[in-house]
């Protein structure tokens, strides 16, 4: 999906880590202040791995620096990530940053933030940063999609990052023992993936999609897990319309508020509620739905495909999160 910021890949194979130390002042800077306006590795003799098998390894270099009042405030990592695709081994990385008083002994909550179409993991740091800096104690995880996009079918991507983002859990689980529940959120193509892998998987506890709903032909099926759903979309997108059909993306997409039903009926939620705010913004929400998830709806009145990529929707996305952890 295009977006107006960049975007960039993310695999499954060989993970090479190397931990560098940004600050959370260093992390944010720039946005925190506008935002606060606004309300295979295959070993040595060994074959290369095919395109459906991957392995791991994971490498540790450097260590963390300190601030400038001598505090560790956050630890940046980056990892890079080996995938075969199409018969060619590709290099993908993800940006991997923890809490500033990480501790080891602490069980988090992991969430991954999946950038749109054409971005790179650094345009979308600050938002899946942000979510972690509210109510949710959590590691936040962003990959790079494969040449930028994630492939959702009309991509320039080919990789299969269904398949990617589940190993990628496998790791992180492994690196993070204490770690019980994932979440994922999205904008645009990435909000397009959360989607699919709520739909298709049960590696997630919740998803939260801004500027993306679901896609025509890939909605929740009686094989669906349970998965708390946060939907925030522009009521004036012109690239993923909010009453849904066809999109200048190539592809066709449920309208916003069928889809957020169609996942209180997955979830076996209560009926919906509604409500109308005064500026036209459009809430609707299903409660009492099974193993206490939750799927809210906000439709914002006047805004485009960028709606919600704001201070203000990342501490709903993580009072959201929290709420069904």
């Amino acid at each position: 999906f295009p977006s107006s910021s960049a975007d960039a890949p993310l695999a499954v194979l060989c993970f090479v880590e190397r931990l560098t130390v940004n600050t959370l002042h260093r992390a944010v800077s720039g946005i925190a202040l506008a935002s606060l306006l606004l309300v295979g590795c295959s070993s040595e003799g060994e074959a290369p791995p095919s395109d459906e098998q991957a392995t791991s390894e994971m490498v540790d270099e450097g260590n963390a620096d300190e601030s400038q009042s001598g505090e560790r405030d956050n630890t940046e990592s980056e990892l890079i990530l080996s995938q075969v695709i199409e018969g060619e081994d590709i290099e993908r990385r993800a940006i991997v940053m923890l809490p500033g008083d990480y501790d080891p002994n602490t069980a988090y909550a992991i969430i991954l933030g999946f950038h749109g179409n054409g971005q790179s993991p650094e345009d979308f740091a600050w938002m899946t940063q942000r979510v972690c800096s509210f109510e949710l104690p959590c590691i936040a995880v962003v990959p790079e999609g494969y040449k930028r996009s994630w492939n959702l079918g009309v991509e320039e991507s080919t990789a299969d990052d269904v398949a990617f983002v589940s190993d990628v859990i496998a790791e992180l689980s492994s690196r993070y023992p204490l770690t019980s529940d994932f979440f994922a959120i999205g904008h645009s193509n990435g909000s397009g993936l959360v989607h699919v892998l709520a739909t298709e998987t049960s590696l997630l506890r919740g998803i939260a999609g801004f500027g993306s709903m679901l896609i025509e032909g890939r909605e929740p099926s009686a094989e669906t897990a349970a998965v708390s759903v946060l939907q925030v979309h522009g009521m004036d997108d012109d690239v993923i319309p909010y009453d849904g059909g066809d999109s200048p993306v190539g592809l066709r997409f449920v309208p916003a508020e069928q889809s957020a039903t169609l996942w209180g009926s997955a979830n076996g939620c209560d009926a919906g509620t509604g409500e109308i705010k005064d500026n036209g913004d459009r809430i609707l929400m299903f409660e009492g739905c099974v193993d206490d998830h939750r799927v809210h709806h906000y439709g914002l009145a006047g805004q485009g495909h960028d709606a919600g990529m704001s201070e203000e929707f990342a501490l709903i996305a993580s009072e959201f999160f929290a709420s069904v952890r």
